[in-house]
């Protein structure tokens, strides 16, 4: 099991994790529910479908190896990543921020040609 973060240190986290990029792209977001459960949420245009499928396959493959699944909802070049653990009743774990930060490694050291 992965551990539960409080929501300081998961922002503290994200702010490492969005310096990356030098974007503000990924962030806490909290679930409609009483119980204080959230998710990381991240939006990618990338230049072409194609594109768009070649950096959801670097992902597909990360978060398999991670063992740990997004959220993924595409269109045409558009992407909207969602993670939270489940098995944690859909609080942040160590394991999201570490999936969030793999993704953004991805796109930044192989997608976003503004980096170069």
């Amino acid at each position: 099991m992965s551990k539960l973060l409080g929501s300081k240190v998961v922002l503290e986290q994200l702010k490492v994790i969005n310096s990356l990029g030098k974007t503000n792209r990924w962030s806490l977001q909290p679930l409609a529910t009483n119980n204080g459960s959230s998710y990381l949420t991240a939006k990618y245009q990338l230049k072409t479908f194609k594109t768009t499928w070649k950096f959801l396959n670097e992902v597909a493959k990360t978060a398999d190896e991670l063992r740990h699944h997004p959220t993924i909802e595409t269109t045409y070049n558009k992407i909207d990543i969602k993670l939270t653990t489940h098995d944690e009743e859909n609080h942040v774990t160590e394991l999201d921020l570490e999936l969030a930060k793999a993704i953004e490694e991805i796109y930044t050291t192989k997608f976003d040609k503004s980096a170069s």
